[in-house]
């Protein structure tokens, strides 16, 4: 608990804390890619990150060859063993075409006794990084008495940094003459070596093979680094391509349905303006029609024409389309028929019986009667 405490409420440094975090982020990433190839069928990673050649190391031994077969993953495929009589290059081959393999088309290692190498590290600040192999290259000519013609070695960063600051450099030495002795007893040409290798741990942990071809890897390094770059770039094009295809979809999309719902309001404006206009148009026929009947005096007029002599008025009204008259005739009977007669009037009826006065000697009538410019607006 107190441990937690510590690690919790510690004072950390923020060169120290951007350190750790570079170290996490680089290990992450050496991890990620261990898992990414062993996830992935083998043709595929051998197509990302290039030399997907299979590994062969030879070894000699005093009573013959060992030689052993890995992929790039470092998985043993085959492992074999030549005695000292038999061996030879042409064996070598025979051996390798037997389980399917070509040296032409493989990494060609030597595998040295772990005494052949010398081991040093050192220090460098962690600003250097980008100089490591620079750097590595001055100690070794200022700081051992080995001359970088008479040498191979390799370099590579501590796993486990202790300090922020400082970067843990570990370098692997190996004689030149070593090598190429090694090379003369395998009966192999010195071009044909990738790398050299030590048959044993240090200290727990595995040397690393030094390179015999440093330019070379470091040029291949590059294009790998270069093809991973344009995949990436790739990838990243194509997330922005579908990104912007979507956002150009989605922003269509959204105007079309403004546009739809722009023309919409003008369509029913459209409509109500129709039905306005419709509306004030039958206002209009109507007050047409209405301008078209007869007049009051007109009325008048024919009702005095058509009323025979013996007849007279006492009572006469215009209301609701229809004419109200009543009064005494000498034969009120008569009175409906000469209406009827009338261009003017039509459905003309007593409203109430006909009665007779004695003190005029005639017949009182009331009659209800239309016009017939009423009863054609009235029928539509």
């Amino acid at each position: 608990m107190n441990a937690i405490r510590e690690l919790l409420f510690a004072d950390w440094p923020l060169a120290f804390i951007w350190a750790q975090a570079r170290a996490s982020w680089w290990r992450f990433a050496a991890w990620w890619l261990a898992e990414f190839h062993d996830l992935w069928p083998e043709f595929l990673v051998t197509r990302l990150f290039g030399h997907g050649e299979p590994v062969i190391r030879l070894q000699a031994v005093n009573d013959g060859v060992r030689f052993e077969v890995s992929s790039r993953r470092g998985c043993v495929v085959h492992s074999g063993f030549i005695g000292r009589s038999d061996y030879s290059a042409a064996a070598l081959d025979r051996h390798l075409t037997d389980i399917g393999r070509k040296r032409r088309d493989a990494m060609v290692g030597i595998v040295l006794p772990l005494g052949s190498f010398f081991h040093r590290s050192f220090g460098i600040p962690a600003r250097a990084r980008e100089r490591i192999h620079m750097i590595a290259r001055q100690e070794l000519e200022h700081r051992t008495p080995f001359q970088a013609e008479d040498i191979h070695f390799g370099t590579a960063l501590d796993p486990q940094q202790r300090d922020a600051q400082t970067l843990r450099i570990h370098q692997w030495i190996v004689r030149r003459d070593l090598v190429e002795a090694a090379t003369r007893d395998l009966e192999l040409a010195l071009a044909e070596i990738s790398f050299v290798a030590a048959d044993a741990q240090q200290n727990g942990s595995l040397v690393p093979a030094i390179s015999l071809r440093p330019d070379a890897d470091h040029k291949a390094s590059s294009t790998r680094r270069l093809i991973l770059a344009l995949a990436a770039a790739a990838g990243i094009l194509t997330c922005v391509d579908a990104v912007v295809f979507w956002w150009m979809q989605e922003r269509t999309i959204i105007a079309v349905e403004v546009r739809a719902a722009v023309e919409r309001d003008k369509a029913l404006a459209v409509r109500r303006l129709e039905d306005e206009i419709a509306r004030v148009q039958s206002a209009l026929n109507a007050l047409e029609e209405r301008r078209r009947l007869p007049s009051t005096a007109n009325l008048w007029r024919e009702t005095s024409r058509v009323l025979p002599d013996n007849t007279w008025v006492t009572d006469w009204r215009r209301r609701n389309g229809s004419l109200s008259i009543a009064g005494f005739s000498a034969k009120a009977t008569e009175l409906v028929g000469l209406f009827e007669k009338s261009s003017l009037f039509g459905e003309a009826s007593l409203d109430a019986p006909i009665t007779f006065d004695a003190l005029t000697g005639h017949e009182h009538f009331s009659l209800i009667i239309r016009t017939r410019a009423d009863a054609r607006l009235a029928q539509r």
